[in-house]
């Protein structure tokens, strides 16, 4: 079973993005930071449900490894998503 965001529960909160994604019973905030968010000039919301699944991966993993923020959420960052090695993106 993996983490899937819970229809109708996507918010853009300032610079940054809140999903309540779920599994099960289970209930995990999700926030997406504004560097990991599609730049596109178009809809925000629009972008980021095309690009669902990756933020849905990327949360399932960061939530299965325990990589939890101090306030409980997983944070995804535009780290997360580029896939370089970091000594390739300096």
């Amino acid at each position: 079973m993996s983490l899937v965001t819970v229809p109708g529960k996507i918010r853009l909160c300032g610079t940054h993005a809140v999903l309540i994604m779920m599994e099960g019973n289970l209930h995990q905030a999700v926030c997406i930071a504004g560097d990991a968010l599609p730049s596109s000039a178009g809809d925000m919301i629009h972008g980021l449900i095309e690009r669902l699944d990756l933020y849905e991966c990327i949360a399932d993993r960061k939530f299965m490894d325990g990589e939890l923020a101090y306030d409980g959420r997983v944070w995804i960052t535009s780290s997360d998503i580029d896939p370089r090695p970091l000594q390739n993106r300096l």
